[in-house]
C-alpha cells in the first residue's frame, strides 16, 4: 500500500508539477516507497512539459523533470487518492466539483502547512498519532486533525493560495518556489517526527 497524493494547479506547468516533484523527493527521502505524488491541471496544457521558471528551481534543487508532461484532472484519477494539495482555492472547490468525497481531504499546499503548525501548538502530533505504525494509517488520521483545526484557525481570502507565475518575470517563479519549498518541507517534516 502506498499512500496516493496528487497536486492540483490551473495549467499543470507551473506549480503543481513543481510541488509534485518536490514533494516526491522529500517524501521519498523520509520514507521510500511509501508515498505515489502525481499531479494535474483544472485547465491543462496537456502534454506540456514543465515551464521554464519553475524547471530552473528543480534544475537547482538537482530534481529531474524532463519526463513530465502535463495533464487535465478527471474524476476517474482522483480515485483512490489519499490527500490533494491545489495550489490555490479555486483549484481546491473544481477538485471538489469531481469528487465531493475529497472534502476533508483537500487543502491548498500552503493551507495544509499552516494546519499542521497550528495543530502542533495545541497539541504535538507525534501525541495525535502515536500508535499509527504505518504512513497508510497515518495519512488516514491526518485529515480529521486538519479539518477540525481549519474550523479554528482561518485565514482572509487569498492567504492560503500560492499566485500563479504564468507568463510573468522570474521574480514571479522565485516566490512561488519559496512558498511551495516552506510548504513542502512541512508536509515532509509531519511524516519525519511521526514515523
Amino acid at each position: 500500500m502506498t499512500v496516493r497524493i496528487m497536486t492540483v494547479c490551473t495549467g499543470n506547468i507551473c506549480r503543481s508539477p513543481y510541488a509534485h516533484l518536490l514533494l516526491a523527493q522529500g517524501l521519498e527521502s523520509v520514507r521510500p516507497g511509501a508515498f505515489e505524488v502525481s499531479s494535474a491541471g483544472v485547465g491543462a496544457l496537456v502534454d506540456h512539459s514543465v515551464e521554464p521558471g519553475s524547471a530552473r528551481h528543480l534544475d537547482a534543487k538537482g530534481i529531474a523533470h524532463t519526463d513530465f508532461r502535463a495533464r487535465q484532472i478527471s474524476e476517474r484519477d482522483l480515485d483512490g487518492i489519499d490527500l490533494v494539495l491545489p495550489m490555490a482555492v479555486e483549484h481546491r472547490k473544481a477538485v471538489l466539483s469531481y469528487a465531493p468525497r475529497l472534502l476533508k481531504r483537500a487543502y491548498t499546499i500552503k493551507e495544509i502547512a499552516r494546519l499542521i503548525d497550528s495543530a502542533e501548538q495545541s497539541q504535538p502530533w507525534t501525541e495525535r498519532l502515536a500508535g499509527l505504525g504505518t504512513p497508510e494509517e497515518r495519512w488516514a488520521a491526518i485529515p480529521t486533525h486538519l479539518a477540525r483545526e481549519r474550523g479554528r484557525a482561518r485565514v482572509g481570502e487569498g492567504v492560503d493560495d500560492v499566485a500563479d507565475p504564468y507568463r510573468r518575470e522570474d521574480a514571479a517563479f522565485d516566490v512561488m518556489a519559496r512558498e511551495i519549498d516552506a510548504a513542502v518541507e512541512r508536509v515532509v517534516w509531519l511524516e519525519r517526527v511521526t514515523g
